[in-house]
């Protein structure tokens, strides 16, 4: 029988501390800082499972095969078995306890430090002229309320479904150098490549800095796995890759006095889309230091007020309904004996999780003197989200989208934002 930590050596994850609970390098969006916690026994049973408390990739030690590995499809849990047995009975065999000495067959990644910001920046860009944006996702960020234009504007594209190697070898002969830039490492024949599989296909999108350059890369994912949508490109525990860092992203006017503060990469170029509005884009509603530094940044270009528009998940209704994620329903025994008499608490956790992240903003902006407001919407007279719209970006879009149908508006491009229009939504003061 093998364990996670066996899995870890398999993978060639790096540990930053040893024992039944350690800490690694994560291998999703390569935080160096301990977030990435391992775990093979919990309260005396074995657990075998991982949490990042940056990114918030979690999973069980099959799940962390497969998604590294890009085994997809309804027998990847089986395949990952087999694969790690396999592996693991080929190279030193397997523990039944958790002893930090075992090596399997472990190797030195050895990781390129992450390239500058301009460096990363030119080369991503040159990979987004090599690319294109396929029809079906072109009219999914159309059904999302970008138009046509700001598509384009914005540089979203489809993942290649092959011929990666071929797009490195292409911009090594223009000069560039691949080493230290996420999602580029050197492949099992030494080649250089790009970390796009299978499990990982969907529309690539940019992640941009105060000064308008490329950070990186998130997938929005054509078949989310495990309930999760979005990953970063990113090649952490590849020869010679690199991690993405889950980097902030920001559209807009840097000098704004007032910018708007939501989850993700894709959600504020959206609702920037919709109103013009600045919006700073957190990858993780608790990934609040890297948020803090982009706030102190545009404080120096002169913001006085910040207004938070996390998702509202941090008022939902954590009754058990049989209404949450499917992996969660699915496996709940309460779910038709405590119908709507009981709490949830897969959902209570995401709740207390965003509000968490809500509290890390307002903290901020004291330390930085600057002003926030919490934005709500969507609710019903007792508070509690109705259900409807949970990101401002959907709440905007179906109030622009009603008036747009009105006037047989046909979606190739806005001329000016719709600001006056949007729809209305609670205030308060942080």
């Amino acid at each position: 029988m093998f364990n996670i930590s066996d899995v870890a050596n398999l993978l060639g994850i790096k540990r930053l501390t040893e024992g039944n609970s350690f800490n690694v390098v994560c291998p999703f969006c390569g935080d160096t800082r301990g977030k990435m916690n391992f775990r093979i026994v919990k309260d005396g049973e074995l657990a075998n499972t991982y949490h990042c408390f940056k990114c918030g990739a979690h999973g069980n030690m099959l799940t962390l095969y497969a998604d590294l590995m890009g085994i997809c499809g309804v027998d990847r849990y089986k395949i990952a078995y087999r694969e790690i047995k396999t592996a693991l009975h080929e190279g030193a065999g397997c523990r039944n306890s958790y002893d930090s000495s075992f090596t399997g067959t472990m190797t030195q990644i050895e990781e390129e430090e992450t390239a500058s910001l301009e460096k990363r920046s030119q080369i991503y860009q040159r990979l987004i002229e090599m690319l294109s944006l396929s029809e079906t996702h072109r009219r999914k960020l159309m059904d999302r309320g970008l138009t046509s234009n700001q598509i384009e504007v914005f540089h979203f594209r489809s993942t290649p479904v092959h011929g990666t190697e071929g797009l490195a070898r292409r911009l090594i002969k223009e000069g560039y150098s691949l080493a230290g830039i996420p999602g580029f490492y050197m492949n099992q024949n030494q080649n250089w490549d790009i970390a796009l599989y299978r499990n990982n296909q969907g529309i690539l999108c940019p992640a941009y800095s105060i000064s308008g350059k490329i950070e990186g890369f998130q997938i929005r994912l054509d078949a989310p796995h495990d309930d999760k949508k979005y990953l970063w490109l990113s090649s952490t525990n590849k020869k010679r890759g690199a991690g993405s860092k889950s980097p902030v992203s920001f559209v807009g006017n840097p000098f704004d006095k007032t910018v708007r503060v939501t989850e993700g990469i894709l959600k504020p170029i959206v609702a920037h889309a919709l109103s013009g509005y600045s919006f700073l884009g957190t990858p993780g509603v608790n990934q609040y230091k890297s948020l803090e530094k982009a706030l102190a940044v545009l404080k120096e270009n002169g913001l006085e007020m910040v207004m938070e528009y996390f998702d509202m998940d941090k008022f939902m209704d954590i009754g058990c309904y049989g209404d949450y994620k499917s992996s969660t329903c699915g496996k709940c025994q309460n779910k038709e004996r405590y119908y709507g008499r009981k709490i949830c608490e897969e959902k209570r956790k995401k709740r207390d999780q965003i509000r968490a992240g809500c509290c890390r903003l307002y903290e901020s902006c004291d330390r930085l003197k600057l002003k926030c407001i919490r934005k709500t919407w969507d609710q019903r007279e007792d508070g509690i989200w109705a259900g409807n719209d949970k990101g401002i970006d959907d709440y905007w879009w179906s109030g622009l989208k009603k008036k747009e149908e009105q006037i047989g508006y046909d979606g190739m491009d806005r001329t000016i934002h719709h600001r006056s229009n949007l729809p209305s939504y609670g205030t308060r003061v942080a």
